[in-house]
């Protein structure tokens, strides 16, 4: 069964304990359910649309039947079954994930980015003028520069800290 949700809407202003957003659930191409969490940490809710009961039942027992999901919590390991509701959440996060990474990856063009894996944050640095990289790599003294920024990163890199830059 595939799972998918568009029409997302994410509004991390109005996000406190959870992601506050809005969405449409689809289930194998069909739009059956619209999909909301207010973001101050309660319940992802799922309304069903007119005739599509049936389809989100099938979709409820379908992620019952999902491995075991394991999450660290406060360093320690902790399993759970997963649900509509999780699986919306985690669609949701996902989501979220792929937009900081196209930000993280459009940056990288023109500056060094550099955080924890899958983090929450990240730092950056750049030339003044902000030039490409693929520019300022096409000269000696360029690279030299180029270089040198980098080993400047590299010496501030905290533990568990990597430059996320891939064209360097």
């Amino acid at each position: 069964m595939k799972l998918q949700l568009k029409n997302i809407y994410l509004n991390e202003r109005f996000s406190e304990e959870t992601n506050c957003f809005k969405a449409d659930l689809f289930v194998n191409g069909k739009k059956v359910a619209y999909t909301e969490n207010d973001g101050r940490g309660g319940c992802t809710y799922y309304h069903h649309y007119e005739n599509q009961r049936d389809i989100v039942r099938q979709a409820e027992e379908y992620c019952k039947t999902l491995p075991k999901q394991i999450i660290n919590f406060g360093g320690e390991d902790k399993e759970y079954n997963q649900t509509l509701e999780s699986v919306i959440d985690d669609l949701v996060f996902a989501k979220e994930k792929e937009k900081e990474q196209k930000k993280i990856d459009k940056l990288c063009e023109n500056h060094i980015v550099w955080g924890k894996p899958n983090g929450y944050s990240y730092k950056q640095i750049s030339f003044n003028g902000k030039p490409k990289f693929a520019d300022v790599k096409k000269t000696i003294v360029g690279q030299i520069a180029l270089d040198n920024l980098i080993n400047r990163v590299k010496s501030e890199l905290k533990e568990g800290e990597e430059i996320f830059n891939k064209n360097i």
